[in-house]
């Protein structure tokens, strides 16, 4: 299994890649996309006066039609674009959002802990003045 600090074949290109401005904006609202389709599953369970998700509804309906896999790869990508100092303002418009992703009870559990991952790369060059 490929950790997060795994050689990654488009590390060399991540600096030319963040200056789309719209790339972490993106990556991040596809994982906002599949944290409120689980909370939406999780809702409409409330609603019709279920305890918790019924047991047949797979990881893919309760990410809005995506994979546990593509939501790993999309907070994979962010980690490697936070991990280069010269990112690092682009990310910081950004920063309530990935809190508001890491917080979140919907967030599935693996996907919740990369993104506690991309927080800790975020502030780990910041110095407070």
């Amino acid at each position: 299994s490929s950790g997060i600090n795994a050689e990654w074949p488009l590390r060399p290109g991540a600096h030319q890649l963040a200056n789309f401005t719209q790339v972490i904006s993106l990556l991040l609202k596809f994982l906002e996309d599949a944290e409120a389709s689980a909370a939406n599953f999780a809702l409409n369970a409330h609603m019709a006066g279920h305890s918790s998700l019924p047991s047949n509804i797979s990881q893919e309906e309760l990410c809005g039609g995506t994979s546990i896999d593509m939501l790993r790869r999309a907070a994979l990508t962010l980690i490697h674009l936070a991990k280069y100092s010269d990112n690092k303002k682009l990310f910081l418009t950004h920063q309530h959002r990935v809190l508001n992703l890491a917080m979140s009870r919907f967030t599935h559990p693996r996907i919740g802990a990369m993104i506690a991952n991309l927080l800790y790369h975020m502030e780990s060059d910041w110095k407070l003045t």
